[in-house]
This record gives C-alpha cells, sequence and structure tokens, in this order.
C-alpha cells in the first residue's frame, strides 16, 4: 500500500465516523422529539425497534442514555449522562438506570414512562 493509499484510507476513515456521528445526533433528536410531550422522567429507544440504547429525557429534556451490557453471565443497563462519556453506573433494570440519572440531575426517583418509538424508517444517511 502506498503512502496516497494509505491518506486516503484515513480520509475515508474520517468521513464515516462524521456520517455515523451525524446519524447518532439525528436519531438522538427524533428520540427526543417522540419524548417532547411525556411529562416526568422517560425513556425511547435511540434506535426505534431497537431497545438496547435508550434516550432518558425529564420533560423532554436529555438526562443521558442508557445501554444494555451482557457479559454472558448476566445483563445491565449502563448510565451514561448526557454530554459525557463517563457511565455513572450499571444497574440491573433500564428503569433503575433512567432514575439514576433522574437523581444525578436533581430530579430525584420517579416512576418511568416507556415510549416504544415509531416503527424503524429507512435512514436518510447511509449506514456505516
Amino acid at each position: 500500500m502506498t503512502h496516497l493509499d494509505q491518506e486516503a484510507m484515513a480520509v475515508l476513515r474520517a468521513a464515516r465516523l462524521v456520517v455515523v456521528n451525524a446519524k447518532w445526533h439525528l436519531c438522538e433528536e427524533q428520540a427526543l422529539g417522540r419524548l417532547a410531550a411525556v411529562r416526568g422522567l422517560a425513556c425511547t429507544p435511540l434506535f426505534p425497534g431497537h431497545p438496547v440504547i435508550q434516550v432518558v429525557a425529564y420533560d423532554g429534556r436529555l438526562l443521558g442514555r442508557v445501554r444494555r451490557h451482557d457479559d454472558g453471565r448476566r445483563a445491565r443497563w449502563i448510565a451514561v449522562p448526557a454530554h459525557t462519556a463517563r457511565e455513572l453506573g450499571a444497574c440491573r433494570t433500564l428503569h433503575g438506570a433512567a432514575r439514576a440519572l433522574s437523581r444525578r440531575s436533581g430530579h430525584g426517583r420517579h416512576r418511568v414512562t416507556d415510549h416504544p418509538g415509531a416503527a424503524p424508517e429507512p435512514s436518510p444517511l447511509p449506514t456505516a
């Protein structure tokens, strides 16, 4: 592989990351749109039809994300506050992780409303 080939591959990798990041933010905005009318603590899948990553909001305001982690022995839900990459902690349930985000943001412990999200639609952006 020549030096130019290596540079071209690096540019392609960077472009792919930009597209993936843009798609992630678009999906998060759509999830927040679904939660905008829900009062209190609520969660919805980041990608409709795929509940592994959930967006958590309080009164329509983003608190963070919760993702399912399965290590082969047990499944846990990892809470990650908004605008950070730091894990808040692992909980046994999705609702427990959502409540942890709520407590961290100062809202206390509340009942969690599940919003299932709409059926998956074709994405205007290419998948990577």
